[in-house]
């Protein structure tokens, strides 16, 4: 098999003829497309593994760029740019870059933030904080979410557009699902529907969605992975270590095959190569080889040695025939 006949039937369900592998990490925000995808290429290269994720790293350059939140009402007056902007020129560009040597070698994964998280960015590039984010959505969620539907439409428009570009679908991050900060009805209201249409987004236009319940640091990570089992994901991705849900448990809920089983900030960093090797295999023998790709609970250090995630990738290439 080549990496997308492997990676197509790990999204079937089924067992390819060895277990794939993929790790990411962030890039600085003022690297050019350019450079960015080339890097994106070097850890591809370096490491062997069976996946691209696009990273997104438009730092304060998101499509909300320009717009300053001081009250919750201001939301009700946000005119966006929609394609028009240089968060959207800057990851075609580099999905572009990317397609023109891969394509038809492996598959690619642009990240889509969500559009609640595109609208916590605005509040931290206008000065404000995280608890001040949380206070409007409880006193004036009317507001919030006329901000969220306008950003869900125009990120619906980057799902087709980074399609047209060279993605083979979505890496969708999911979040704010972190224990305490919404109820279950205040998530559905305001979280879950403008979730639903970016990744039906790319579910209407026939691809792949892979989907990462992503936690915040100020909630030490921990997420409500529950609330995601009836999203139409491909496949399912989450913080094992930091929530009480493992590899086996989440194939239950969500249905899906799941990626990941390695902490990225345990022996995958600090760990020597046989350790690395030892806790890859424990890792697949827990999940299985049916609809499973070994991967991390988030992004790895930007520092990371290659090697390390050269050894991971390797062992579990060699784990069918071992």
């Amino acid at each position: 098999m080549n990496r997308v006949e492997r990676l197509n039937t790990i999204f079937e369900g089924g067992a390819a003829d060895c277990v794939p592998a993929g790790f990411w990490l962030h890039y600085p925000a003022e690297w050019d497309a350019k450079a960015t995808s080339d890097a994106h290429l070097g850890l591809y290269r370096a490491t062997g593994m069976d996946i691209i994720k696009v990273m997104d790293d438009s730092s304060r350059s998101y499509l909300t760029d320009g717009f300053n939140i001081t009250e919750a009402a201001d939301w009700k007056r946000i005119n966006l740019p929609g394609i028009n902007c240089e968060h959207y020129r800057r990851m075609s560009e580099i999905i572009k870059r990317l397609a023109d040597v891969v394509t038809g070698e492996v598959m690619l994964f642009p990240t889509m933030w969500s559009p609640f998280k595109i609208a916590s960015f605005t509040y931290a590039s206008s000065g404000l904080t995280d608890a001040q984010f949380m206070k409007d959505c409880a006193d004036d969620p009317e507001s919030v979410v006329s901000g969220v539907d306008a950003i869900a439409s125009v990120l619906e428009e980057f799902v087709t557009g980074y399609i047209e570009s060279g993605g083979d679908g979505i890496y969708y991050s999911a979040q704010f699902s972190e224990p305490g900060r919404f109820t279950d009805e205040q998530w559905e209201r305001l979280v879950m529907p403008y979730d639903l249409r970016v990744i039906n987004a790319a579910k209407k236009a026939g691809k792949r969605v892979i989907l990462h319940i992503c936690g915040e640091p100020e909630y030490e990570f921990r997420t409500t992975p529950k609330r995601y089992a009836d999203y139409p994901g491909d496949m399912f991705n989450w913080a094992v270590h930091r929530n009480d849900l493992d590899l086996q448990g989440g194939r239950s809920l969500f249905r899906k095959p799941v990626l990941g089983g390695l902490h990225n900030r345990g022996v995958l960093i600090d760990g020597d190569e046989a350790a690395i090797r030892e806790e890859v295999r424990r890792v697949i023998e827990h999940a299985g080889t049916n609809g499973f790709m070994l991967g991390a609970d988030c992004t790895v250090p930007s520092d990371v040695s290659y090697e390390r995630l050269r050894y991971a990738v390797d062992e579990a290439h060699v784990y069918i025939n071992s």
